[in-house]
């Protein structure tokens, strides 16, 4: 009751920040609803897409990569929209077909997220944007009692909703990891760039949105892995897909060495085991029954490595793995 009653004060209080920008609301949403995790994105209705995300108690990349690329394929948002109510994910979709997807492996799982609650926010019938709860995948799963809290604060937090992250919030991120922007389907036809870095680059002397593009595309076609700006690089890495996706291509922008060079992510622990095992040739089932873990797992770590170390494929992660610390 006294988290409920904080939160509902808090909401109530004129403040120009976005919800999640308020560390003490933040905490107590997160001990009200005993979660692990909190998000919110803002509905662009003429490009139709979530933008402006951020995320509280996760790595902020979470929030970008959602809006450049992951929002895109989520199997689960798709069928939340359609309500007006709080809804959890396994309302909608089946555990076993949630954790079958790309959406699961690539972006859920990695940063250790499973049971969601979300709750779309709707303006004379028009979606406004989305807030969400999520628990650890070790966690148990949302119940009626979350479900009804969410509900009883949907007019409140749509009350609260206030003007998101700009592209200062971007450069930040930029400068501390590795970020991802742009997402293309193979045949060049599909062009996905975060709103947010947009944002950003519109306040950059040395560059356009346009010019920024025509660079990228450029790159692409000439299937480079990088290409050089004056603040910043970007990756370039092709997914083994079919060539009609829209997700065939993730571009990561990625800060520079103080040598001049590009500063790949860290892989953790188990991603350099699975790639010394790439390496020796074993399959992704052959992995899963040498290190006990998930087939899916491994492929979550294997799509992991190739993204970090900006290599196309199996081959050249193998190749790589060798000279990994």
């Amino acid at each position: 009751m006294n988290d409920l009653a904080h939160v509902a004060y808090a909401l109530a209080q004129p403040d120009h920040r976005p919800i999640l920008a308020r560390r003490r609301l933040a905490e107590r949403l997160l001990s009200l609803f005993r979660a692990d995790f909190l998000g919110q994105t803002q509905w662009n209705p003429e490009k139709r897409v979530f933008e402006k995300p951020l995320c509280y108690n996760r790595d902020q990349r979470m929030s970008w990569e959602f809006e450049a690329y992951y929002q895109h394929c989520d199997p689960i948002s798709k069928h939340i929209r359609t309500r007006r109510l709080a809804t959890s994910t396994y309302e909608v979709i089946a555990r076993g077909a949630l954790e079958r997807s790309e959406y699961y492996c690539d972006f859920l799982q990695p940063h250790g997220v499973s049971h969601g609650l979300d709750q779309y926010l709707f303006e004379d019938g028009k979606i406004v944007g989305d807030f969400r709860i999520w628990r650890k995948s070790a966690s148990f799963e949302f119940g009626r009692r979350e479900r009804v809290l969410l509900g009883a604060l949907r007019p409140m937090l749509k009350n609260a909703y206030r003007a998101m992250p700009s592209g200062e919030a971007l450069e930040d991120a930029v400068s501390g990891h590795g970020l991802l922007a742009v997402a293309m389907s193979a045949d060049l036809r599909r062009y996905i760039c975060s709103p947010a870095l947009i944002d950003w680059i519109a306040h950059q002397d040395d560059i356009s949105e346009s010019a920024f593009k025509n660079t990228v595309i450029a790159a692409v076609r000439g299937r480079k892995n990088t290409a050089r700006f004056q603040r910043f690089d970007l990756r370039i890495g092709w997914r083994n897909v079919a060539a009609h996706s829209d997700c065939a291509i993730l571009c990561t922008v990625i800060p520079r060495s103080q040598g001049g060079g590009l500063r790949y992510p860290d892989l953790t622990r188990r991603e350099k085991q699975v790639a010394a095992l790439v390496a020796e040739g074993l399959t992704d089932r052959e992995i899963s029954a040498e290190l006990g873990i998930a087939f899916w797992t491994v492929r979550t770590h294997v799509g992991n490595s190739l993204r970090k170390l900006g290599v196309r494929n199996r081959t050249e992660l193998a190749k790589r793995a060798g000279q990994l610390p």
